[in-house]
C-alpha cells in the first residue's frame, strides 16, 4: 500500500478556467495515481500582457466555482498572496518547504514546455520536481525529447514506471476538450455567443454577471 502523498501542480492564469482544464486534471489524477491536483492561479504572470487579463480576484472566484464539484482538484492562492511576479521556481520552492514529505508533479502542455528555457532558473526546476508533459502532437513529442536530451534528461515516454528526479513523464490522450482554449472562450463571451458546455455553469454566470471579456469589462 502506497504511503507517500502525491500532488499534481497545474499553474495558469485560468482566464477563465474551462472544462479542458478540468478534463486534463481528472485524467492525470487517475493515470498517475495522484492524491490531488492543485490549480495555482498566476496573479502576475511575467510572460503575459496584464492589460488582457481579468483581475486576480475575479479569476480566483471563477476557479473556485469551476473546481467546486471536484474535491481532488484544489484551487491554490499561493501566488495571489505574493505581491510579485508569479515565477514557477519560487512557487515550487515554497510548496516543497511547506510540504517536505509531499511528492510533486508539475503538469505542463507540450507547447508551454517547449518554452521552458525562458523560465526563471529552469534547470533548478528539473532538480526539484517531477514533470508531466501533456503531448498535443507527435511532432511536439519529438521536439520535447530533443530539448530534454540537450539538458541530459531521458524522458519516460509512457509514464508507467517510477523514476527519480529529474523525471519527465509524457502523457497523451484523446478528448473532445483537447483543443479548448481560454482565448476561444473569451472571444465567444466578448461577442455574446454561447459558452454553454465549455465552462462550468457557475463560471458562466460569473462571466455574464460581471460582463467579462466584453468591451467594458472590469479591470
Amino acid at each position: 500500500m502506497r504511503t507517500d502523498k502525491r500532488t499534481g501542480i497545474l499553474g495558469g492564469t485560468f482566464n477563465p478556467v474551462h472544462n479542458g482544464h478540468i478534463d486534463i486534471g481528472l485524467r492525470v489524477l487517475n493515470h498517475f495515481n495522484l492524491d490531488s491536483i492543485r490549480y495555482i492561479l498566476s496573479a502576475k504572470p511575467p510572460h503575459k500582457d496584464g492589460d488582457q487579463i481579468v483581475s486576480a480576484a475575479l479569476r480566483w472566484k471563477m476557479l473556485e466555482a469551476g473546481l467546486e464539484p471536484y474535491p481532488e482538484l484544489i484551487p491554490d492562492d499561493t501566488e495571489i498572496r505574493r505581491d510579485e511576479y508569479s515565477w514557477t521556481i519560487d512557487t515550487i520552492k515554497q510548496l516543497i518547504k511547506s510540504s517536505p514529505d509531499n511528492k510533486f508533479y508539475f503538469l505542463s502542455g507540450s507547447e508551454g514546455f517547449l518554452k521552458i528555457r525562458t523560465w526563471k532558473e529552469y534547470r533548478k526546476l528539473f532538480k526539484l520536481i517531477n514533470f508531466i508533459v501533456v503531448m498535443r502532437t507527435g511532432e511536439q513529442e519529438s521536439e520535447v525529447t530533443d530539448l530534454l536530451k540537450k539538458d541530459g534528461i531521458t524522458p519516460v515516454v509512457h509514464g508507467e514506471q517510477e523514476i527519480n528526479i529529474p523525471a519527465v513523464y509524457y502523457y497523451s490522450y484523446e478528448s473532445n476538450h483537447l483543443g479548448l482554449s481560454s482565448t476561444h472562450i473569451r472571444n465567444l463571451a466578448g461577442r455574446r455567443e454561447k459558452i454553454d458546455g465549455l465552462v462550468n455553469k457557475k463560471v458562466k454566470e460569473i462571466i455574464e454577471e460581471n460582463n467579462l471579456y466584453g468591451k467594458n469589462q472590469p479591470g
